[in-house]
């Protein structure tokens, strides 16, 4: 997934209400995203990527990662089960 400019303007850890809108948005485009383990990994990047990596080209957000405690996602950089795929 690559975030638009508003999304990286816009994510952040405060702005949960934008990231639930931006995920519903996500949904329109791609209904077949809607799973626990992709809407938690999603909102994991919007809340912390442009912390952690400004400017980071894509969020690896797949379907075959699994679904993880609030933790390890963070400790997983929002990629559990496995290495991101690099652009």
């Amino acid at each position: 997934m690559f975030p638009t400019p508003l999304g990286r303007k816009t994510s952040n850890p405060g702005a949960v209400a934008q990231g639930e809108v931006a995920w519903s948005q996500v949904l329109a485009d791609a209904p077949g995203a809607d799973t626990p383990g992709m809407r938690a990994q999603f909102l994991c990047h919007w809340y912390f990527a442009e912390m952690a990596g400004p400017g980071k080209s894509s969020w690896n957000i797949e379907p075959w990662r699994p679904v993880v405690d609030d933790a390890t996602m963070l400790q997983s950089g929002c990629n559990p089960g496995g290495a991101e795929e690099k652009f």
